[in-house]
């Protein structure tokens, strides 16, 4: 049964799935950046916040360019003809 499965057939799919958690994570890094920006009206000072940009910046951006990747590699498999 597992061995008539084909990865080809799904790759495409998979692949906007990868797009799908790159743009998430993207979406997530922006409410991070929005809820830890220095405010009039207090909160944490921009040294804080800065810091606080770059350490989540980091895994997000390591974790798009994987996803980015496997992209790549699902969309060249995909384009091969199914046996």
């Amino acid at each position: 049964m597992l061995a008539t499965i084909s990865v080809r057939k799904y790759a495409k799919i998979a692949a906007l799935g990868a797009v799908g958690v790159s743009l998430g994570v993207l979406a997530l890094y922006g409410l991070i950046a929005f809820g830890s920006r220095p405010t009039p009206d207090g909160g944490i000072d921009t040294t804080q916040a800065i810091l606080t940009w770059i350490s989540a910046a980091i895994p997000a951006l390591a974790i798009i360019a994987a996803h980015l990747a496997y992209v790549k590699v699902l969309l060249d498999e995909s384009k091969l003809p199914i046996d």
